[in-house]
């Protein structure tokens, strides 16, 4: 493991770590699904989420970086201002590494939680555009999910449609994902979680599995959470897709209340 990809997981841990001196918020036991969950009116979150991927055929070092701004509109309802940034660092193929970073545009999150899952199957509904410098995206997705005792479930249904405008192009990703959460004491939970990217631009369409562990605690008015995600099989190609698709995401996010 060279030293740029020790130093970068490293950050990761120290964050995870470090989060726990901050001063219970919306937490979120999941990070690549959501739940239904959503802030009273007028509270405040101040949120950041961290990925890092990386393990491609050829070399390949992904980092994303989201910061979001959140608030409780009351009756169910809660917002967000997201700004996004990436850096990468691949081999073009000459056996050049090229280092790119980008500001990778602002979402606003809207997220409506319709039924309650303490009583029953919670329902939700997310609303999020997205501006990028070259496109624009509309993601919707669906959210069912349920606490029963010690465990929560989650089920997410997210489409995704994006236009480029500078090419007059257009793709497609349709996302299921699960999770599954055991609350091992009143702050701290242990689970799994998985997606399957299905994604489709121009008559080609891949179908990444992935599935991984994730951990999270949540303190008075703070929460961090953790996820491991390794790419399980390209579903619709066989085998692992390792060309534009890396094999591993580490994801950390964490929140405080403002």
């Amino acid at each position: 493991m060279g030293k740029r990809r020790m130093w970068i997981l490293g950050a990761i841990l120290a964050g995870l770590l470090g989060a726990v001196v901050q001063t219970q918020a919306g937490e979120r036991h999941f990070l690549f699904n959501y739940e239904t969950d959503v802030l009273g009116g007028g509270i405040r979150e101040l949120e950041t989420y961290t990925t890092y991927q990386f393990g491609r055929d050829r070399f390949f070092s992904g980092l994303l970086e989201n910061v979001e701004m959140e608030m409780g509109l009351g009756d169910g309802i809660q917002t967000s201002l997201y700004l996004n940034f990436e850096q990468v660092m691949e081999d073009d193929g000459t056996g050049n590494i090229g280092n790119s970073l980008l500001f990778d545009g602002i979402s606003n999150e809207w997220v409506f939680s319709l039924s309650d899952r303490e009583s029953g199957l919670g329902f939700g509904l997310i609303l999020e555009p997205e501006f990028k410098p070259d496109e624009l995206e509309l993601e919707t997705k669906i959210i069912l999910d349920r606490k029963i005792g010690d465990m929560v479930y989650t089920l997410n249904l997210t489409a995704e449609p994006e236009y480029h405008w500078i090419d007059d192009t257009s793709a497609f990703t349709f996302t299921p994902s699960v999770g599954i959460a055991y609350f091992l004491t009143g702050h701290l939970s242990f689970g799994l979680e998985a997606q399957d990217v299905n994604f489709y631009e121009g008559g080609a369409s891949d179908s990444i599995l992935s599935a991984g562990p994730v951990l999270s605690y949540a303190g008075s008015n703070w929460w961090t959470t953790l996820t491991v995600l390794p790419q399980i099989a390209d579903l619709a190609n066989g085998g692992l897709n390792l060309t534009d698709s890396e094999k591993w995401q580490v994801k950390l996010g964490t929140s405080f209340t403002l």
